[in-house]
């Protein structure tokens, strides 16, 4: 019985504590970065590491940070989504998109659902954060000199329109 579940146990464990940058954060070499854990007695510490180290490449080869922890990392890129979700010229070319797909909005309303998103993140469950992270980046590099956060376009506005409520026309 253990062993015929096995993968499905093993799958709703992974997923109880998904990591918010899964398949999107790489090194500047390019290198896929994994999410890992260890444990030590009740406490679980995550972290990013990057493939170059789990293979065993040489360190002379390897350029930048390799190991970096998840929620130093995550917090960061959060704080990065928020703070461009304020700026005028994202607001702008949300609205601006959007208006194609649905003219009952205006900036105005685009604005406000946008500066709603903190509100919104704390209401959500890790994997619901997970999903709209992987919505709105659509990869993270990892260098000597920082982060490099490229965001979808495309993620900006579905998420814009997933947060204002559709109006009913008054017939």
């Amino acid at each position: 019985m253990l062993v015929g579940n096995r993968n499905q146990r093993a799958g709703r464990t992974r997923s109880t504590e998904p990591a918010l940058l899964r398949g999107l954060i790489f090194t500047e070499t390019g290198a896929a970065m994994t999410p890992h854990h260890i444990k030590k007695g009740n406490r679980r510490y995550c972290y990013y590491v990057s493939m170059d180290v789990i293979q065993k490449r040489p360190m002379a080869e390897l350029r930048g940070p390799q190991r970096l922890p998840a929620a130093m990392v995550e917090e960061a890129i959060i704080g990065e989504i928020r703070r461009l979700l304020r700026t005028p010229e994202i607001i702008a070319g949300t609205a601006r998109a959007l208006k194609k797909e649905r003219p009952d909005l205006d900036e105005g309303t685009v604005t406000t659902s946008l500066m709603q998103f903190d509100d919104l993140w704390k209401a959500l469950f890790p994997a619901e954060q997970a999903r709209v992270v992987q919505l709105l980046v659509a990869r993270v590099t990892v260098g000597e000199d920082g982060l490099d956060i490229d965001l979808r376009r495309d993620g900006l506005g579905a998420l814009a329109s997933l947060m204002t409520p559709v109006r009913e026309n008054a017939a």
